[in-house]
């Protein structure tokens, strides 16, 4: 007589048609679940939405030719007071070179009210591509009370002109007048330190 084991364990065994039917089957769930998806969104949604839905979707594409708002002589170099200036020259320095330069900050002398003092703390307001920008900018400040400079850099860009508030001698009296140039309009104002 043979002895039945009582630990018998059984497989189940996924191979050839076994395996097809099943992913076939998972298959079809997603794809009905899909469109069952679909047509539950366009049987709740409001009538309105059901027109969008139906409408040709390039309807409301305004053809390149009949752009209006976009002036063709304007570019990337268009200025704050609407003068359009050159677009700068563009020289390829290698990196050695890049890496051995390092930036020269020159004041420019603002035309106005002497510098609030010889601290090495500013306010930059902003930093502009094209002097007349600046010298806009610090005009204003300027004509506000503020002892507003631009200072000129050479950078692998190009050239920058950045308007800066100072010569404070502590960073927190730079930071007070940052947060007050903050609530009156120049939003990109902190504080730094030339040396």
């Amino acid at each position: 007589m043979a002895e039945r084991q009582d630990n018998e364990v059984r497989e189940l065994r996924l191979e050839g048609a076994g395996l097809f039917l099943i992913v076939a089957f998972l298959g079809a769930g997603l794809v009905g679940a899909f469109f069952l998806g679909r047509w539950y969104e366009r049987s709740s949604a409001p009538p309105a939405a059901l027109t969008q839905l139906n409408s040709d979707p390039l309807e409301n594409v305004v053809p390149p030719d009949r752009v209006e708002d976009v002036d063709a002589s304007a570019n990337a170099f268009d200025t704050v007071d609407g003068a359009t200036v050159a677009e700068p020259e563009r020289q390829a320095v290698p990196p050695a070179a890049r890496n051995s330069e390092v930036a020269q900050q020159e004041p420019v002398p603002a035309t106005g009210p002497a510098d609030a003092g010889d601290g090495p703390f500013y306010v930059q307001i902003a930093a502009f591509r094209d002097r007349g920008s600046a010298d806009k900018v610090a005009g204003e400040l300027t004509s506000g009370g503020y002892a507003a400079n631009v200072f000129s850099e050479d950078g692998p860009s190009g050239q920058l002109y950045k308007v800066r508030v100072g010569g404070f001698a502590t960073r927190d009296e730079a930071a007070t007048v940052a947060g007050e140039l903050k609530t009156k309009g120049h939003a990109g104002a902190f504080p730094t330190r030339i040396d």
